[in-house]
């Protein structure tokens, strides 16, 4: 059964009570099986459908020939069991949902059944008993039930247990209090069943201030979470213990009750707690050994565990806002610096990134050579993250980290490095573009080089000119030679064109494919040059050198010509 229910699992074995008891018993047990069946068949079926009219058929049946047979069936109420004669029919751990919580929370004791009951009746009681509707008022079961006026139906509060006067209990001393209400409710079988039940006296002393409020104050109750109440607990006792051994107890289960609500998802009671020990972690007075421990606990908390409960409820949740993730995040601080940069690799969203990469800002902008073991992290993207986060730093420290990764064996920290230093502000940045002219990528190699160009950055001619004459790149590729050229003629001018000159007439040069490439990327360099003997030469060299001169020179100007109305468009 749901909400683990127990019908007739605790009766008394059969060979401990005679035969009828044991019939009486088994009886009693197949009742209060269709009773709660019919519990469950009235909460979850409308009243005309055909199983819950079987159910209800069925325990009307059973419980007639029951009443028919014994004269009664009473249930004696505990707040998670219902008992027949004291022996258990019914037990249920759960809050929710529960018949005997449901009845015993309203102060009722004992509830009677007499003969004459029909289906329409134990309907309106299950109703009304069963379960709560969510748009049912407020009334409590026993005001509910009064008003429900059911003839068949009687019961016992706690207060007319104790004030009972109107039954006379004759014979020795009641061994139990058990054995008392069996006999009770033996008395009362005996007595007509009376068409309503008198108001309780506590309803009548209440006015309808009174009772509205009470009402607010078990709505507002039914509301908690325990888990407020556990936090409050933990809180109270860590600002107030004094001995440091309790401390570091009450400390480390504050830390384990974090990691848990965070990768349950319950992220705001968690974050609850982490602003309690950062509270902590500031107050003057804590001595210097307890604000370490706390330290280190929040250390612990924000391990791999809660880094990927945070990158879940970040990335498919909407639970934790951009003000609490960076609350959260400089609560953690300086040591988990680390973690913090893992996160922003694994959190998709663009607005909660930019709240990290601020974080990671505001923590290390004093001391940017905090990142600095993180820089040698074999996590290629945790690497990027840092130097991105170093970059918006900026600042002499930060650049010189940056360009320690100039050589790092991944090209994609290679290309960030590229990219800082294409954008830096810093005229100390740009000096370090010469060491990307020998990268081991050529992708890079060829970034690097029409980075100089756009920059015009003249203290690289001198380099590249090294570089154009050198047997190096004549095993580089065609495209990469063609940007060398024409970087060259962005940054010489008249300077370098003597030399494209020399590459064009000079004898020897002009041989086949490899002359041909030569002179392509000659004439490249020579379209770049933005002065008039460029542009006389090759107009010279259209005039009066050979035909397979000529059609690279024009080949080429139509190229640049294409070029240019891409880039247009």
């Amino acid at each position: 059964m749901d909400h683990q229910e127990r019908s007739g699992q605790t009766a008394k074995a059969p060979g401990t009570q005679p035969d009828h008891a044991q019939e009486e018993l088994r009886s009693a047990t197949e009742v209060m099986a269709a009773l709660l069946r019919s519990a469950k068949g009235v909460r979850t079926y409308l009243a005309n459908n055909p199983v819950l009219v079987k159910y209800l058929e069925e325990l009307e049946e059973k419980l007639g020939a029951h009443l028919a047979r014994y004269g009664s069936f009473p249930l004696e109420v505990e707040p998670f069991s219902l008992s027949y004669r004291g022996s258990e029919l019914y037990r249920n751990e759960d809050r929710r949902d529960n018949l005997a919580l449901r009845l015993h929370a309203d102060g009722i004791r004992v509830v009677q059944f007499a003969s004459g009951i029909q289906g329409a009746e134990l309907a309106t009681f299950l109703d009304i008993a069963g379960f709560e509707r969510p748009d049912r008022d407020d009334d409590d079961v026993v005001t509910r039930l009064w008003g429900a006026h059911l003839p068949h139906v009687s019961y016992l509060l706690e207060e007319d247990l104790v004030g009972i006067d109107t039954l006379v209990i004759e014979g020795e001393a009641v061994a139990s209090q058990q054995e008392a209400l069996s006999e009770i409710t033996t008395a009362l079988a005996e007595q007509p069943a009376t068409p309503q039940q008198m108001i309780p006296k506590h309803l009548l002393m209440l006015t309808a201030d009174e009772a509205g409020w009470l009402r607010k104050a078990v709505q507002a109750d039914a509301r908690r979470n325990p888990a407020d109440d556990v936090i409050s607990i933990l809180a109270a006792t860590l600002a107030g213990v004094q001995d440091p051994a309790s401390f570091e107890d009450f400390t480390a289960v504050t830390g384990k009750l974090a990691i848990d609500l965070f990768v349950t998802g319950q992220v705001p009671h968690a974050q609850r707690l982490v602003r309690f020990l950062g509270q902590l972690m500031g107050l003057g007075s804590l001595p210097a050994e307890r604000r370490q421990k706390v330290g280190e606990v929040l250390g612990e908390i924000f391990g791999e565990e809660v880094l990927q409960a945070l990158a879940r409820t970040i990335n498919e949740t909407d639970a934790l806002s951009r003000e609490d993730l960076h609350e959260l995040l400089l609560v953690f601080g300086v040591p988990s610096l680390g973690g913090i940069c893992e996160l922003l690799g694994r959190i998709e969203k663009l607005k909660m990134r930019k709240v990290v990469i601020e974080v990671l800002i505001e923590l290390g902008a004093p001391r940017p050579e905090l990142f600095a073991p993180f820089l040698a992290d074999p996590r290629w993207y945790l690497v990027r993250n840092v130097v991105l986060v170093l970059a918006l730093i900026g600042g002499p420290k930060a650049l010189k980290m940056i360009v320690g990764l100039s050589t790092h064996r991944e090209a994609r920290i290679r290309r960030e490095v590229l990219n800082f230093l294409a954008q830096s502000p810093d005229p100390k940045a740009r000096p370090y573009l010469l060491k990307f002219l020998r990268d081991d990528a050529s992708a890079l190699r060829v970034r690097a080089l029409k980075i100089i160009a756009q920059q015009q950055l003249s203290f690289a001619l001198k380099p590249l000119l090294a570089l154009a004459a050198s047997e190096e790149l004549k095993h580089r590729g065609m495209e990469e030679r063609l940007v060398v050229f024409e970087t060259l003629g962005e940054l010489g001018a008249g300077q370098v064109v003597p030399l494209f000159k020399e590459m064009l007439v000079k004898k020897g040069w002009f041989k086949r494919a490899v002359s041909r490439e030569s002179a392509q990327c000659a004439v490249a360099g020579l379209l770049k040059v933005r002065h008039d003997s460029a542009r006389q030469l090759l107009d010279e060299l259209r005039r009066q050198g050979s035909s397979e001169l000529r059609a690279v020179i024009d080949q080429a100007v139509q190229a640049r010509h294409g070029d240019a109305g891409t880039n247009a468009a």
